[in-house]
Parts: structure tokens; C-alpha cells; sequence
């Protein structure tokens, strides 16, 4: 993909559906091959007008107003965080839709709230012209599996291998039910550095409090083990093709 490269859609697929507004969409990607996926399922549609920034200096310095701006999780968020006035700007001009993969949900959690809409790259990616439409709208579409206890769950289950082998251990033993006294005992460690590992795995896997990740280990007890184990064998193999 060149960047600011300007692809026109234009397609028979509009000519098979009459006049339709042609939007122009600048589309941030994280990633190329993502970014490659989109824009061919955009080039389907045949409906949008296709701006390319890799960034977000691009970004900000693109002529031009566009109608919506695709963007990946990561260069969303350090819009957010390090050039304030700019997205400011963004987005009282463009609706903002970001890209992420299902995995991250818990992790962006906090800057969701300021996109119009998302796009999940692992579930809905070949539905980006109707998100893309809802968006606008003002409307976003939450795939079912994220507004069920056991969905969030599964979500969890992949962020098992942030933490460490004592990490680990001490989430199985809070589905236990045990206090921090008794699991220091059991790890050989001091009720200090448990209550502080306890803190950790709280955050790593975006629970609110103790019982809330005790009350998850517990129902997830016998999946632990295999998932933490089938997460470490992907993400070696990604380190690999890295």
C-alpha cells in the first residue's frame, strides 16, 4: 500500500444498485496485511473513496476531510494520548471506527469509548461497509459472544500467558478460594509479595477485584492449564515468523 495513495472504488456494483453516496474513508491500518483485507472488502463494495495513511503523522497532516476514519486499536490509542488536539479535531470532522482483534477488547476497554465504532478483525472484517454505514450512523455492532459471561471468559483465557508461572499459580488458588496468608504458604512466599502478585493479575487479565478472578478460575479451572499452555505455543510461534 503507498501512502496518502488515493484509490477511487467506483465499481459495477454501484451501477447494479443505483446512485449511492460515495464516502471517503481514510483507512490507518496497524498491520498490512489487515490493512490489504479491508481494503479489498471495501474494493468489493464499490461504494468509497480510499485514502492510505500508515500513521498517525500521515493522519494528521492528510488534506482533506475525511467522512470516516478506519482506524487500527494501537494508532488510535496514541492519537488519544499523544496528540490530543489533533484527534480533537478528527473527530468533530470524521466518524472514527477503530480495528482490533478480538484479544484486545479487555485491553482497550478504556479508549473504545471515544471511537464511533469498531471493527473486529477477527470476526467481522468482511462486514466493513455495513459497519462502516452503522457507524455513521452512529451505531455499533457487538458480536453476541462479548455479552455473555462465557465470552468474556474466553477472551481471559487467551490473555493467560501475560502472566507468570507464580502468576499462574496463584489465580488457580484464588479459584480456590484461599486468602493471601494461606496462598503465600502454599507458594513459599511472603503475604507481601502475594498480596502484590494478586494486584498484577488483577490487571493483566482486567479483573475488578479478587473475587471476581477467583469466581473466574474457579469456573474455568480445568481450561487454565490447556490455554495457558496452547497461548505460549502461538505466541512462540509468532516470535518465530516475526
Amino acid at each position: 500500500m503507498d501512502a496518502q495513495s488515493d484509490r477511487s472504488t467506483e465499481s459495477a456494483a454501484r451501477a447494479r444498485r443505483g446512485k449511492v453516496n460515495t464516502m471517503h474513508v481514510c483507512l490507518v491500518p496497524g498491520d498490512e496485511v489487515i490493512g490489504s483485507q479491508l481494503l479489498a472488502a471495501l474494493d468489493r463494495e464499490g461504494r468509497h473513496r480510499v485514502t492510505v495513511c500508515h500513521d498517525i503523522a500521515e493522519l494528521s497532516q492528510a488534506s482533506g476531510t475525511p467522512d470516516v476514519i478506519l482506524i487500527d486499536v494501537q494508532q488510535f490509542a496514541a492519537l488519544r494520548e499523544n496528540e490530543p488536539m489533533v484527534y480533537l479535531r478528527l473527530s468533530r470532522r470524521s466518524r472514527i471506527i477503530v480495528i482490533l482483534s478480538s484479544r484486545e477488547l479487555l485491553d482497550a476497554a478504556h479508549i473504545l469509548a471515544f471511537a464511533d465504532a469498531w471493527v473486529f478483525e477477527d470476526i467481522n472484517l468482511n462486514r466493513v461497509s455495513e459497519l462502516i454505514d452503522l457507524g455513521v450512523e452512529g451505531h455499533c455492532i457487538l458480536p453476541k459472544q462479548f455479552l455473555s459471561r462465557m465470552g468474556v471468559d474466553e477472551i481471559r483465557l487467551t490473555l493467560l500467558p501475560r502472566l507468570t508461572d507464580v502468576e499462574f499459580r496463584c489465580l488457580q488458588l484464588l479459584g480456590q478460594g484461599l486468602n493471601n496468608r494461606t496462598i503465600a504458604e502454599q507458594l513459599n512466599l511472603s503475604e507481601a509479595v502475594v498480596k502484590s502478585m494478586v494486584r498484577s493479575v488483577l490487571a493483566k487479565l482486567h479483573f475488578r477485584n479478587r473475587t471476581e478472578a477467583g469466581v473466574f478460575a474457579a469456573r474455568q479451572q480445568q481450561a487454565l492449564p490447556m490455554a495457558r499452555q496452547g497461548g505460549r505455543e502461538a505466541h512462540q510461534s509468532e516470535a518465530r515468523s516475526a
